[in-house]
C-alpha cells in the first residue's frame, strides 16, 4: 500500500470535498482542483473506491467462444478475462504463480484480445489451463518445496449484470445485482446480454478519470463542445436528470422537436435494429447512466455506448469506447457501411470530449483556478460529489 506523503493535506482536501457535497444545488460549487491532480487523494481513491467497489472490465460479448481472453492492467492487477472450457467466464491474474512475470507481455508478441488453449509463461514454460489451475512445470521434479496440486493463477472474484463482466477486489461487498439494482429498470428493455460489441477504440488520456466521469455525465457541454454533434440532436436545455438513484446517476437527454416530428411522420433516425422490448417513449430520447464509481453507458433506440475506464494516475487513464448493437443489426444487408459511418462519428463526439477534458485538467493545475457555480443542468455531478462524500465519511468511519 502507497504511504500518503501529506496526510494534513489530505485531510484538508477531504475536508472541503464534504463542505462541497453538503451544498443544496442552488448553491453548489466545483470541486477542489486537487481532487482531481492531487497524487495522495488518488491513492485514496484506489484503497478506498476502487478496491472495495464493483468495477466493471468487459463485455460477454467479447468472449463468446471457449478459449477466447482479453488482457488489461486494472489498478497495477495484470488481468486476463476468458472463457473457459467449461463455458464460464473467470477474471483470472496474469501473474506466473513462480518468479511473478506477468505470462502476456506485448514483448513477446501476445495480443491483447485473441483465442489460447492455455496460458504459457514464457520465462519457464509453466503452462496453466484455461480455469487458472497448473498443467505443467518442467524440471521442477526436484524441488521438495514445490506442490504442484497447490500452484494456480488466483482468481478475482467476478459476476454478469446485463451481460457486463464485472469484478471486485472486496470479497465482502454485495453482489453487483444488487448494488445496481436501481438501475436495472432503465436497462432491462435494451436487453444487453444479447447484444453485440462492434467497435472498441482505445485512447491514452491525460486527464484524471473524474473529470471524464463528470463530462459524460453532464449535458450542459453540449451548448460548446458538442454545439455541432449532440446540441442539434440533444438540446441541453431539455435535458434533465433523476433526483434519487441508489449507487447510481440516470441523465435523460430527448431528442430535438425537429427529429421528434420526424419520428412521428414514419421518418426514424435509426440506423441499426431496436431491441424488441422497447416502450414507445424509449424511441423518443437517448440517456446516460453512471454506477459508481465509474460504470458508464450511453443509451439510444438503436445502440449501447459503454466506457472502460482504466485510471493510472492522478492525471491519466486509459480509455474504451465501445458500441454494442442487437445481434440482428449484423445481418443488415448494408451492415459493414452503416458500421463504419457510425465508428466516424463515435470518433468525431469523443474526440471534441478529449479536447475539452484534457484542457480542463491543465486548467486545475492552474495556481490562479478557483472552484466556480454549478447550474442546474450539472445536476449529475453535484450528485457525484454526493457519492464521492459518502466514501470519504464511510472511509474515515472505519
Amino acid at each position: 500500500m502507497t504511504v500518503c506523503s501529506h496526510p494534513q493535506k489530505l485531510v484538508e482536501l477531504q475536508q472541503k470535498i464534504l463542505e462541497a457535497a453538503s451544498r443544496p444545488l442552488e448553491t453548489a460549487i466545483a470541486l477542489p482542483a486537487e481532487t482531481y491532480t492531487d497524487p495522495d487523494f488518488y491513492q485514496w481513491e484506489v484503497q478506498h473506491i476502487f478496491k472495495r467497489q464493483w468495477l466493471c472490465v468487459g463485455h460477454c460479448s467479447q468472449v463468446p467462444q471457449p478459449g477466447d481472453y482479453i488482457n488489461l492492467d486494472l489498478i497495477d492487477e495484470p488481468l486476463v478475462i476468458v472463457r473457459g472450457k467449461d463455458n464460464q467466464i473467470r477474471v483470472l491474474s496474469r501473474v506466473c504463480a513462480h518468479r511473478g512475470m506477468d505470462m502476456m507481455p506485448e514483448g513477446f508478441g501476445h495480443a491483447a484480445q485473441g483465442n489460447r488453449r492455455s496460458f504459457l509463461c514464457p520465462y519457464h514454460h509453466w503452462v496453466y489451463g484455461l480455469d487458472g489451475t497448473l498443467v505443467g512445470a518442467p524440471e521442477m521434479h526436484q524441488s521438495q518445496q514445490f506442490e504442484p496440486d497447490k500452484v494456480c493463477l488466483p482468481k478475482f472474484r467476478s459476476e454478469i449484470w446485463h451481460g457486463f463482466i464485472f469484478i471486485t477486489f472486496d470479497p465482502e461487498i454485495e453482489s453487483v445485482s444488487t448494488h445496481y439494482a436501481a438501475l436495472s429498470p432503465y436497462l432491462e428493455r435494451w436487453n444487453i446480454a444479447e447484444m453485440q460489441m462492434v467497435a472498441n477504440l482505445e485512447w491514452n488520456c491525460q486527464f484524471n478519470w473524474k473529470v471524464l466521469v463528470e463530462n459524460f455525465m453532464e449535458p450542459y457541454h453540449h451548448l460548446g463542445t458538442h454545439a455541432k454533434t449532440f446540441e442539434p440532436m440533444l438540446p441541453a436545455a431539455k435535458t434533465w436528470t433523476e433526483p434519487e438513484v441508489l449507487n447510481g446517476v440516470v441523465c435523460h437527454l430527448p431528442l430535438a422537436k425537429s427529429i421528434v416530428e420526424r419520428i412521428n411522420a414514419g421518418q426514424s433516425p435509426t440506423v441499426f435494429q431496436t431491441p424488441v422490448n422497447l416502450l414507445p417513449q424509449d424511441h423518443y430520447e437517448y440517456a446516460v447512466y453512471l454506477g459508481n464509481p465509474n460504470f458508464l453507458l450511453f443509451t439510444g433506440p438503436d445502440r449501447v455506448y459503454w466506457y472502460l475506464l482504466l485510471p493510472t494516475s492522478a492525471g491519466e487513464m486509459t480509455l474504451h469506447t465501445t458500441l454494442l448493437v442487437t445481434s440482428e443489426s449484423k445481418d443488415m444487408p448494408e451492415f459493414p457501411q452503416i458500421l463504419e459511418r457510425e465508428i466516424a462519428g463515435l470518433k468525431e463526439f469523443h474526440l471534441e470530449d478529449v479536447e475539452v477534458c484534457t484542457a480542463v485538467q491543465r486548467g486545475l493545475r492552474s495556481s490562479v483556478y478557483s472552484p466556480g457555480a454549478l447550474g442546474h443542468l450539472e445536476m449529475p455531478i453535484w450528485l457525484f460529489q454526493k457519492y464521492l462524500a459518502q466514501q470519504i465519511q464511510g472511509a474515515n468511519s472505519q
